[in-house]
């Protein structure tokens, strides 16, 4: 009974709404009226169905055109106002199809994002509904990195079909400065780490709300992989192979390991492409291996030098410790060029034959 008052009630703040939205963009051009009506209709109540594909493209019509700010403003219009998780996630689904759909970058939800309110979102009219507030808060954020990727990469990620795809965006990342696609990198892997927070999903088709939502986090996550296997490529071509770096970067290093750490959770994607993914998996353990190889040749390295440094010092050590002791010679032994102290005092000669009683120079050697 509660589940069909709540479905009941929807359906009447679903057409009041779409009402309102008439009466609002009556002087509105029908374009911007569209938008927001189709808006409304994708984003229903209803936690049976997401969001309504006719409505959605309809929206999607206008990402590159001329009203596109106007199709943003209205998903986010709507994320801002609502308190229900059925209609938020619904509207960032739209939200997310528009990003991907827009060619020009978008800004994200920063600094929009308080205004979104979306950190504090909190359903409680049913239990489904606070299952679902955890999928907005965390969906949200997800949204903001996937934002975020598209401008530090200057275009959204996408799926490249064939391999001559792959190698033209090998070439223009061998363009690349080091530094530079290592930031890239980091910030793909923190896009994975993100994925790896999600909440704890239903099973599957048990909610079709979700199954959109994880539908379109692995389309973006398998876009990503193929963006990272290319940077990892330039990247060890760089710094592992030999002659042109000795020992792995301790940066690529450490993106690798963080990688790794990311494997189980993503592992339930698999079944969309496991072919790719089983190759990126082994280039990111190959590539592990091989760093900390080269890391451990270093560490060997560095610890024989500091060895012979310590070695030579306590040489030097020895050397200052031995005291000065006098030695006597026979007449047997040959000559150097040595000045012989005693006891700060020239060694002087009695020259029965005419000599001074100068200070000489002792020439002797053992």
């Amino acid at each position: 009974m509660p589940e069909f008052k709540a479905l009941l009630f929807g359906k009447v703040k679903d057409k009041a709404s779409i009402g309102k939205a008439r009466l609002v963009h009556s002087f509105s051009s029908n374009s911007v009226k569209n938008i927001h009506l189709a808006l409304l209709k994708s984003t229903t109540h209803s936690h049976r169905k997401p969001p309504d594909s006719d409505y959605v493209s309809d929206v999607i019509s206008y990402s590159n055109s001329r009203y596109a700010p106007a199709a943003f403003a209205a998903a986010l219009w709507r994320i801002r106002v609502t308190k229900n998780a059925f209609v938020a996630n619904k509207s960032l689904i739209v939200l997310h199809k528009l990003i991907k759909s827009s060619r020009d970058t978008f800004e994200g939800l920063d600094p929009r994002w308080n205004n979104l309110k979306l950190r504090e979102f909190w359903d409680k009219s049913s239990s489904l509904a606070q299952e679902l507030s955890h999928w907005v808060r965390w969906y949200g954020l997800y949204l903001d990195h996937l934002s975020w990727i598209s401008k530090v990469l200057g275009s959204f990620p996408s799926f490249m079909e064939t391999s001559k795809d792959r190698a033209k965006v090998k070439d223009r990342v061998s363009s690349y400065k080091t530094g530079y696609i290592m930031r890239q990198t980091d910030s793909l892997v923190c896009f994975f780490e993100h994925i790896c927070t999600r909440p704890e999903s239903p099973p599957m088709f048990q909610n079709k709300i979700v199954d959109e939502i994880r539908e379109l986090v692995i389309q973006d996550y398998f876009a990503v992989m193929m963006l990272i296997v290319v940077r990892l490529q330039v990247l060890s071509e760089r710094l592992i192979k030999l002659g042109v770096k000795p020992v792995g970067d301790s940066g690529l290093s450490l993106v690798l390991v963080r990688l790794e750490e990311c494997k189980e959770s993503l592992s339930g994607f698999f079944w969309r492409y496991r072919r790719l993914a089983e190759d990126f998996w082994c280039l990111v353990e190959m590539l592990k291996a091989e760093t900390a190889k080269d890391n451990k040749e270093m560490v060997e390295f560095v610890g024989s030098v500091q060895k012979t440094v310590k070695d030579d010092e306590e040489m030097v050590e020895l050397a200052g410790s031995v005291q000065t002791e006098w030695v006597t010679f026979d007449d047997t032994e040959t000559a150097t060029h040595e000045v012989v102290p005693w006891d700060s005092e020239w060694v002087k000669f009695d020259d029965p034959n005419g000599l001074t009683n100068e200070s000489v120079w002792l020439s002797l050697c053992t």
